[in-house]
């Protein structure tokens, strides 16, 4: 796969000055580039995650009421499932 961004002047400047001074020598431009890339990614990921967390917590009774419960782990985290699969595994 090839994803091209097209960047401003002072967009691809910038880039360039961040790549020179952190870039190590023995990784080709390439390989940096995907770095970045999926590190953005995985940043986006875990900032998704983080918001569909709070989402959940703030909004359990409007979910409630569309047949999603909102269950909350030990360590804090939620995850959401039917409200008939949380019964079933209430009574269990």
């Amino acid at each position: 796969m090839k994803i091209n961004i097209k960047l401003s002047k002072d967009e691809a400047e910038a880039y360039k000055n961040f790549a020179t001074s952190i870039k190590p020598e023995e990784l080709s431009d390439n390989d940096f580039m995907k770095t970045i890339f999926f590190k953005g990614c995985e940043t986006l990921h875990t900032e998704l995650q983080g918001l569909m967390q709070k989402f959940a917590k703030e909004n359990q009774e409007e979910l409630a009421s569309s047949g999603i419960t909102v269950v909350e782990g030990e360590d804090g985290q939620v995850k959401l499932m039917s409200s008939e699969t949380a019964e079933a595994t209430e009574e269990a």
